[in-house]
């Protein structure tokens, strides 16, 4: 009786997270903005920090310079001292940046600090557009629009943030979620053995777009506008996250609320402070294109590194900048609760299929019920989010993302012992 209550009580969130999936999907299909607003657009900064990235970097820079065209933005490349005192192979980032910035379509800056992180190579961009690049303009009329070196933003991503801004006059944090790939080389190319963890990898991006629709874009929607006054309010305790690709701040309020310092997962941390205050985050109807790593052994290590994220809620409720009251307590615990159900992918996966094969009765029926909800889903996301493809690998990677869960769950666990072992995290996005 207590398994069948456990397994009735997963059938539920399985059928809020389906739910929710659909929600997202309807969200993501809304018309896109008309190709040209109003006559006076605000000016945009497109930061993209770098960290041993020499292998992308020019066609980084070159997405990224097209994706500006037409529009009031620059391009601006952050490297950063680090990487000469972290050398790896693979060629000097700084140096190639330097080079590519010789034809003038883009601003190069060097953070000079060996200590700084990315959040930190964010802040000292900030600083420099307001001071130089802005050129006499408002802070309040300007924004920073942060991507990584792997993403590649459709190039409407930003008529669909100016649009957002339009519509949305008194908001200063925008946020564009992602679409997750596994880019390549797959199937015969890799051969068998290859083939197998290539897909239990495109598995693992179908994981990460189920997230997407099923959790970071319905809770960003429950904070805005696009709910009830009474569901905004309830659901701004609960824990929602903006990522570091996809960011779109106001130049004067990232100025005055900048990316934490020194920290490893900054985009968390910043969106717990954000969540904090109860500042307006605004989900933008679109996606980056961005990619998961293309083994299972660096799919594993980066979840241990995820998992820092939700799990330092404690630290981040001590952090000055975190706003008093009850509000930021509720977050910590919205946000260990977030932990808590990464650790249990590790479990539930193989728990249902135990007793849908083992059990008799309704704890079996209960358990296909799961099953059946956790299919659909996948299916739902892959449809919405999937990279095209032959029928045989979308139904590979529908089939691989249970193994891919399982080892997400792993992930987080391994990040658990870590954390309470006193690591940092760092390592979080950087390219090895």
């Amino acid at each position: 009786m207590i398994a069948l209550a456990v397994v009735l009580a997963i059938l539920v969130r399985q059928l809020f997270i389906l739910a929710a999936i659909v929600r997202s999907r309807s969200f993501l299909a809304a018309a896109p903005p008309p190709a040209h607003l109003a006559t006076e657009t605000p000016a945009l900064f497109v930061v993209v920090p770098v960290l041993r990235e020499s292998s992308i970097i020019a066609e980084t820079i070159e997405h990224m310079v097209r994706l500006t065209d037409g529009h009031r933005a620059r391009v601006v490349i952050v490297t950063t001292e680090r990487e000469a005192t972290e050398p790896s192979p693979g060629g000097d980032t700084a140096t190639m940046v330097k080079e590519l910035a010789t034809t003038g379509t883009f601003t190069h800056l060097h953070y000079p600090d060996p200590r700084g992180l990315k959040g930190d190579q964010v802040n000292f961009a900030a600083a420099h557009c307001a001071s130089t690049l802005l050129g006499g303009g408002s802070p309040a009329e300007a924004y920073v629009v942060c991507y990584d070196a792997d993403s590649r933003p459709p190039l409407d991503a930003l008529i669909r943030f100016e649009a957002a801004i339009a519509a949305n006059g008194e908001a200063s944090v925008f946020h564009q979620s992602a679409r997750f790939e596994l880019r390549g080389p797959t199937g015969p190319e890799v051969g068998a053995l290859g083939s197998l963890a290539q897909a239990v990898c495109d598995g693992g991006a179908l994981r990460a777009n189920r997230f997407v629709l099923g959790f970071e874009i319905p809770r960003l929607v429950n904070r805005s506008g696009e709910v009830g006054q009474l569901k905004r309010a309830a659901c701004s305790y609960v824990y929602a996250h903006v990522t570091g690709h996809g960011l779109c701040v106001r130049l004067s309020f990232l100025l005055d609320h900048p990316l934490p310092a020194g920290s490893p997962l900054e985009d968390m941390q910043y969106s717990f402070h954000l969540g904090s205050h109860d500042i307006l985050m605004v989900p933008v109807a679109g996606l980056d294109h961005a990619a998961v790593p293309d083994t299972i052994t660096a799919q594993v290590r980066q979840a241990s590194r995820w998992f820092f994220g939700p799990a330092r809620a404690v630290r981040y409720l001590r952090d000055p900048s975190t706003g008093p009251g009850v509000r930021g307590k509720l977050q910590a615990a919205s946000a260990l609760g977030s932990a808590g159900e990464w650790l249990g992918c590790a479990v539930v996966v193989p728990a249902i299929l135990a007793a849908l094969f083992l059990a008799r009765g309704p704890l079996q029926l209960a358990a296909a019920a799961v099953a059946a909800t956790y299919l659909v889903q996948l299916l739902a996301t892959d449809l919405a989010l999937g990279t095209p493809g032959a029928p045989r690998r979308r139904a590979t990677r529908v089939l691989a993302c249970p193994l891919a869960h399982v080892l997400f769950g792993i992930g987080g666990f391994i990040g658990a012992v870590n954390l309470l072992r006193g690591d940092s995290g760092i390592g979080k996005t950087e390219r090895r």
